[in-house]
C-alpha cells in the first residue's frame, strides 16, 4: 500500500493520512538518534552542538503535534466523508481500521 501513497500522495484521504503515519515514524525515529547525539555531543563538551540538537529536537515534537493534529483531522474527514456519502464500514473494514 505505502507505494501508491508515494506515487499519488494525496488521491485520498487514506493515502494523506497513511503519509502523516509514515511521517510521524520518521520523526519518533530522528527525536530517538538525536537524543543519542545530544548525549555524546554532552559527553565531548561539545555544548554549542548540544544546544543545536536541543532546538531541533525540539522543532521536531513540535512538528509531530501538528502531524498528530492533522491526522485528527483527516479521522474527521474521513467519518463526514462517510456520512455525507451515506456510506457505513462492514465488520471487516471495522476490524482493520483499527
Amino acid at each position: 500500500m505505502y507505494a501508491d501513497v508515494i506515487e499519488r500522495p494525496f488521491e485520498s484521504i487514506e493515502s494523506a493520512h497513511a503519509l502523516m503515519d509514515i511521517l510521524a515514524e520518521t520523526i519518533l525515529d530522528s527525536i530517538k538518534d538525536l537524543n543519542r547525539d545530544h548525549q555524546i555531543a554532552l559527553d565531548e563538551g561539545q555544548l554549542r552542538r548540544a544546544q543545536a540538537i536541543e532546538l531541533t529536537i525540539f522543532k521536531l515534537k513540535m512538528l509531530n503535534s501538528h502531524i498528530h493534529k492533522s491526522r485528527l483531522l483527516l479521522n474527521d474527514l474521513r467519518t463526514l466523508r462517510r456520512l455525507i456519502l451515506n456510506e457505513r464500514m462492514t465488520v471487516e473494514q471495522a476490524m482493520s481500521a483499527m
